[in-house]
């Protein structure tokens, strides 16, 4: 699968559930959330020292991802 596959199947995925990286930001303030690379999303905690930094494929695995880092601080 190629860089352009995966990009295609990503937003094909996020727009089956709705979820866009808004919403991601909008649900979690506290983070700065950007596409990256390789159709990655990417989610930085604000502050935190050191960096808190984690990435997902879409949205929502983003947002698991946030969850999970959140849980463990």
């Amino acid at each position: 699968m190629t860089g352009s596959d995966r990009a295609a199947h990503a937003e094909t995925a996020d727009q089956r559930s709705g979820l866009t990286l808004g919403d991601v930001a909008r649900d979690c303030p506290r983070w700065h959330c950007w596409n990256g690379v390789s159709a990655l999303v990417y989610a930085r905690l604000a502050g935190a020292s050191p960096p808190v930094i984690v990435r997902g494929e879409n949205p929502v695995g983003l947002r698991e991802k946030i969850r999970r880092a959140e849980a463990d601080l």
